[in-house]
């Protein structure tokens, strides 16, 4: 059972969120399982069509850091473990753990890990409530923070407001970067001001410098980009450095995220980072041409709507020594990788096809969470 703090906040008592290039001692990941819009008794389609990314992650992943796993019973870990032991996998550095899940979205229903200077690690709990579009699904996932806070053996503290962890990019020194339309948006956080939002930020994060962009509108996002997060930054800005900043870009009017992008870039162009030095700011293209869902889709938000995608590079993963960046077999895909290897020169780049995770509205970014090594263990 996790140990809430209530008396104090995170910033008070001198926790920061480090940045995602910092050490790590784990990656977090939900097993695919039956969708929860599935309508059959034991529909695992879900699962056989995202099981092959997800295995490609962990392998990955699990050579890097702790591979921590949640599944939803006693099965479909035994199939996992099953798995992993037959294609080699070293499994003392996995881990798997039961709980009740929903979907896969770990980095916006887990906890976002904190650390301060005296080697202590705690997490911020932002309430997750399915995205302001499904309480039900909110309700059923919100305990998992608080569930990996548990199994971790680290304090909790509740944050005064609904985010997730995919609407918020920090650079780890005091800045954080995100989206108005997916945090300052009543179906989060409803008559809160942006100064009150920017107050729990600062202290259940640690920050004291903002970098808001725009995002575009809920019906736009489900409708026509294939984003059910009301634009999530991980897919429009990323940080790589103190002030150093990938923006997602496209020379394609046609491209109906260009619009967005266009303002999004007017923005980093006059934002500094916590010492008001200027962004060093660098293009990274879109898919040439767009990525489309192949079929129905399993989120009814977005099978309503075009099978145009959200696919975005910027949808990395940074782990250790290692970048696991999206893949969608495009003209784009290399240059992209070749951006990541300049920003990152000690990391190895690694491409994972992500196209029927991106039809479902994310990437791998999406569905991990870092959790940060000690600063007394590094």
């Amino acid at each position: 059972m996790a140990n809430i703090i209530q008396d104090s906040t995170p910033a008070q008592l001198g926790f920061r969120m480090p940045a995602e290039w910092e050490r790590q001692a784990a990656i977090w990941l939900q097993w695919p399982g039956k969708h929860p819009s599935a309508t059959i008794d034991d529909d695992l389609s879900y699962q056989l069509q995202m099981e092959k990314t997800w295995m490609l992650m962990s392998w990955e992943i699990h050579q890097q850091v702790q591979l921590c796993i949640l599944t939803s019973n006693e099965s479909q870990r035994d199939h996992i473990f099953r798995s992993m032991r037959y294609f080699g996998f070293n499994m003392s550095k996995v881990e798997f753990h039961i709980t009740q899940l929903v979907d896969v979205w770990h980095r916006d229903t887990g906890p976002t890990f904190l650390i301060d200077d005296k080697g202590n690690t705690a997490v911020s709990d932002w309430n997750f409530n399915g995205w302001g579009t499904y309480p039900d699904w909110g309700e059923a996932e919100c305990h998992i923070a608080q569930t990996v806070a548990g199994i971790t053996d680290v304090s909790v503290f509740v944050a005064p407001l609904v985010t997730e962890g995919g609407a918020i990019e920090v650079n780890g020194s005091g800045t954080l970067m995100a989206t108005r339309s997916s945090i300052i948006n009543d179906n989060r956080n409803p008559g809160l001001s942006q100064e009150q939002i920017e107050q729990g930020l600062k202290d259940y994060l640690g920050v004291s410098h903002f970098i808001w962009l725009s995002g575009a509108p809920a019906e736009v996002c489900e409708q026509i980009l294939g984003d059910s997060t009301d634009y999530h930054v991980d897919i429009a800005a990323r940080f790589t450095g103190k002030n150093k900043v990938l923006y997602a870009w496209t020379d394609d009017r046609d491209d109906p995220r260009y619009p967005y992008l266009t303002r999004h870039l007017e923005e980093l162009k006059v934002a500094t980072d916590e010492n008001g030095e200027p962004l060093s700011l660098t293009p990274v293209l879109l898919p040439a041409g767009g990525v489309y869902a192949i079929g129905g889709r399993h989120d009814p938000a977005l099978d309503s709507g075009s099978l145009f995608t959200d696919a975005s590079y910027l949808n990395y993963l940074v782990c250790n020594d290692i970048i696991l960046v999206p893949a969608f077999g495009n003209a784009n895909d290399v240059p992209a990788r070749k951006i990541l290897a300049a920003c990152f020169p000690h990391c190895k780049i690694i491409p994972i096809p992500v196209v029927s995770l991106t039809a479902e509205g994310g990437a791998i970014h999406c569905v991990t969470q870092q959790q940060p090594m000690s600063p007394s263990t590094k």
